[in-house]
Formats: structure tokens, C-alpha cells, sequence
């Protein structure tokens, strides 16, 4: 329903009379005090509307298991004797028993808008349903609900109580669109209250009700600060909590890595294989060095990463023929000196 949709509902309510049934959930889940608050609320709804033959009749329909009409639409046509009706079902309702919401949507369009039970052919259908929980059939209750707008053209407002109320998609297939209208969220009964004033200027454009003086501070819960984005929300942090800890352990590994990698560089043991071939290499060098006058000097840093030699210099001094004794032939002969 658009706004415009709702401008005229409240404008046409206002000329018509209008048949309102009210459909409470007193299955096991309910408990007596919350049965209590229940009856109080329809109570306070009901106060402030303009109660009369052609103005707006109330029927009360329970259900758990079993679905019982507490009174028919035009049992009490006085504002006053249908607050009688409604304060006497504290001592007489009892809680127990399944959620069978789809049997007392069917009851609502079959039996209660009837005229033998006391509806108007010409006056608007509303119907309220106030439950605690999911029905034990989602897809007939949705089913129901749907027929009695297209049946009946009624209008279905839909009340969920208590804090899993705001995860319950029934309660949303249950009443009309749009759902920032027709559904309200409390967490508990105690809570119920609350939606009064807002409420019955939706049921009465003409009625403007006041709050109730004992009722708690908590406001109804719209529908769009449902579950959902809350959950959405943690779904969003948790995201950035895990990616953060990868990046960490990463990071950590990543260091250990290298840090293994220059212990085992800096312990390493030197291969004297490897010291050999340097040597015998440098020897090599001297050998094919040509003769000369002055001595030859080789730079042995190839040997500089060998921790028991150290950096060393290798000086090869070289003789000239005329320095070797008589008795040697000069020839192939040199005298290596290893300092």
C-alpha cells in the first residue's frame, strides 16, 4: 500500500463502518501473565474507538490447537459493555497447546465475517493477529491470510512479540504490505502498550489515543531495525576480524621463514672440497704465470669465506736464473713459497 493508498484508506474509514476481529495466540509458549497483557492491550485499543452498530464492532477469536470465538462481532455494541466482555477473559482464557495460525486465519474468513455472526455487508474487514511465535504450517497460514484479502478485501495487521518474533518471516506473509504499517515488532508482552498509539488512529482515523500510564518506556520496534541488518552488520566485522588474523599469520610465518633461512646461513659448515678446488685453482694461476724479475702477487680473496683461513694474501716470489745454485738445472725448476 502506497501513501497515497493509506491517505485514502483513512479517509474512506473514516465514512464507513468497519468489522475488526481479533485473533490472540494462547499456545503453551504464552504463559498466564503474558495472557494478561495480551487482554489488557485489546483493552486499550479498544477504549479509544467509537464502538456502535454503524460505527465499529469487535470480535475476539483465541487459538492454539483449537480455535474458539470469545464473542461475535455485534455481541456488545456499547463502547462500555465490550470493555465488560474483554476485562472478564482474564479469569476465564487458559494458555496451552500448539501454534495453529492457519486454522484461526481460515475460522476469521469463514465463520467470523459472517452475518449470521454479526458483520456488514458494507463495512470494511480488518483483522489483527497477535502471536509469539511461527505457526506449525508457514506456508497455509501465508496462504490463508492471502485469501482473506482477495476474498474479503481485509486488511490484516500483524503484532510479534518477543525477541525471535523479529526473525519470524510469517509475520510479514501474514499481514499487508507495506510492513512498515502493518506489522509491529515487541519483545515482549509487557511491551504491548506501546503500539497503542499508533495503532488505533490506523483502525479509528477519527480516534487519537493517549498512552498508557503504566506501560514501559520501550517504543514498538519498526520493520526496517529488524534482525536482519543487525546480522548483516556482525557478518561485516566478522569478515574484517578473520581477514585481519590471516594478514597477521602471514606476516608471523613470513618472519619466521627468513629468520630460519639466515640461521642456517650463519651456521653453516664450510666445504673443504670447495677449499681445495680454491687453492689448487690459485696454484694453477702461479704455475702458468710467466718468470719474471720481480715477484708475483695474487689476491686470495676467493678465500675470504673460509672461517679457518681467513683473508689472506699469497705472495709467490719468483727467482731469477741467475739466483739458483750451480748445481740445479735452471731449467723447470722454480721455487715456490707458500707465505
Amino acid at each position: 500500500m502506497t501513501v497515497s493508498r493509506i491517505f485514502f484508506h483513512n479517509i474512506f474509514f473514516s465514512f464507513v463502518s468497519l468489522d475488526i476481529v481479533l485473533v490472540i495466540d494462547t499456545s503453551d509458549s504464552v504463559d498466564s501473565s503474558d495472557l494478561q497483557d495480551a487482554i489488557d492491550f485489546i483493552y486499550n485499543v479498544t477504549k479509544w474507538l467509537k464502538i456502535g452498530p454503524q460505527d465499529i464492532q469487535i470480535a475476539v477469536v483465541t487459538y492454539a490447537s483449537d480455535v474458539k470465538e470469545q464473542f461475535d462481532l455485534n455481541d456488545y455494541v456499547t463502547n462500555t459493555t465490550l470493555l465488560q466482555a474483554i476485562e472478564s477473559l482474564k479469569s476465564t482464557l487458559k494458555t496451552g497447546g500448539g501454534t495453529y495460525t492457519f486454522d484461526a486465519l481460515t475460522y476469521v474468513k469463514t465463520t467470523s465475517f459472517l452475518s449470521m455472526r454479526g458483520s456488514r455487508n458494507n463495512s470494511m474487514k480488518a483483522v489483527l493477529v497477535m502471536t509469539d511465535g511461527q505457526s506449525t504450517n508457514y506456508p497455509l497460514t501465508v496462504k490463508t491470510a492471502n485469501d482473506l484479502r482477495t476474498d474479503l478485501n481485509a486488511e490484516v495487521f500483524a503484532i510479534g512479540v518477543g525477541t525471535d518474533s523479529k526473525r519470524n518471516a510469517e509475520i510479514q506473509g501474514i499481514a499487508n504490505d507495506p510492513d512498515s504499517y502493518f506489522v509491529y515488532y515487541v519483545d515482549s508482552f509487557d511491551y504491548l502498550c506501546s503500539v497503542v498509539p499508533s495503532l488505533v488512529p490506523k483502525l479509528d482515523p477519527d480516534a487519537i489515543a493517549m498512552g498508557v500510564s503504566t506501560c514501559p518506556t520501550e517504543a514498538p520496534v519498526p520493520v526496517s531495525q529488524t534482525q536482519k541488518p543487525e546480522v548483516a552488520s556482525s557478518s561485516i566485522s566478522s569478515n574484517v576480524i578473520i581477514a585481519t588474523v590471516i594478514l597477521i599469520a602471514v606476516a608471523l610465518l613470513s618472519a619466521t621463514i627468513a629468520t630460519a633461512i639466515i640461521i642456517e646461513r650463519s651456521t653453516r659448515v664450510p666445504s673443504f672440497t670447495s677449499m681445495e678446488s680454491q687453492i689448487s685453482s690459485i696454484v694453477n694461476q702461479y704455475g702458468n704465470a710467466p718468470l719474471g724479475e720481480s715477484p708475483a702477487s695474487f689476491d686470495a680473496s676467493q678465500l675470504s669465506n673460509v672461517p679457518d683461513l681467513g683473508p689472506r694474501e699469497i705472495n709467490l716470489d719468483i727467482m731469477s736464473p741467475s739466483e739458483f745454485p750451480q748445481s740445479l738445472d735452471p731449467i723447470g725448476f722454480r721455487d715456490l713459497e707458500l707465505l
